[in-house]
């Protein structure tokens, strides 16, 4: 148990450090702040699409055949998506202030904040199986999302400084996430053994695939939009898919 927690929790850590990154520059600007929010967009459609839902299939492939994997892949994505619509309705309601920038970019703080915890959880719960059986592959797991979360942490810092101005808040939040992964173990491996198994991950997976897609495209973008403009925000897409890319095919 003490071994699969402790990489479970370095895995978790990589979001603090991405969080790092930003914190280490100069405070940010309305266009830089649409910049990170179209890279956070980015990166959460990345791992959507080229990491979740290829694994889900892939899995479900092994005893269905293509269609009935496809349809089994694509209801979970769909109510994903409806449990994000709920999410940014009555989970992270619209905030009113009189900048109105800053409003955007508080609740954006929060949801992507939310949303990145709710993947992490099953992330650290996957860990923790793969270390369980057997700590090579749970360590090479390990490295692949200690990688994929370093964007993650810079997704979730950028709109805390700009809203806040406080590097500490933003670290602190960013770390805050990152350490969902170890819960997410620990409740796996001594709480919830009896009903959390890698099928029930597996299922997980196209949901948060869903609930990820829901949050980038109809509320990262738009608002990036609205903060400055198309170009920025096409600039933060760009270099979130590619930079997360980068993290998921090297392993």
């Amino acid at each position: 148990m003490f071994y699969p927690i402790i990489i479970s929790t370095f895995a978790g850590l990589s979001t603090a450090v991405g969080a790092l990154i930003v914190i280490s520059g100069k405070n940010i600007t309305t266009e830089k702040m649409a910049q990170a929010q179209g890279f956070a967009a980015g990166v959460m459609l990345t791992v959507s699409f080229f990491d979740l839902i290829p694994e889900s299939y892939g899995k479900y492939f092994v005893y269905m055949n293509a269609f009935y994997a496809f349809r089994a892949v694509a209801s979970l994505f769909a109510c994903g998506w409806v449990v994000g619509m709920a999410i940014s309705s009555f989970a992270v309601p619209a905030m009113h202030y009189e900048d109105v920038s800053k409003a955007s970019a508080r609740r954006m703080a929060l949801l992507t904040t939310l949303v990145m915890i709710i993947h992490n959880l099953p992330e650290g719960m996957l860990t923790v199986f793969s270390t369980t059986e057997n700590i090579s592959s749970g360590i090479r797991l390990a490295l692949a999302v200690a990688l994929h979360n370093l964007p993650e942490g810079m997704a979730i810092a950028s709109p805390v400084l700009y809203v806040t101005a406080s590097r500490k808040k933003a670290f602190m939040q960013a770390f805050m996430a990152g350490m969902a992964e170890p819960v997410g173990g620990i409740l796996a491996y001594c709480v919830l053994h009896s009903i959390i198994n890698i099928h029930f991950i597996n299922g997980l997976m196209p949901v948060i695939a869903g609930i990820m897609c829901q949050t980038a495209i109809c509320e990262l973008i738009p608002d990036s939009v609205r903060l400055s403009n198309i170009k920025h925000t096409l600039y933060g897409i760009i270099t979130g898919i590619v930079v997360m890319s980068i993290g998921l095919f090297v392993f």
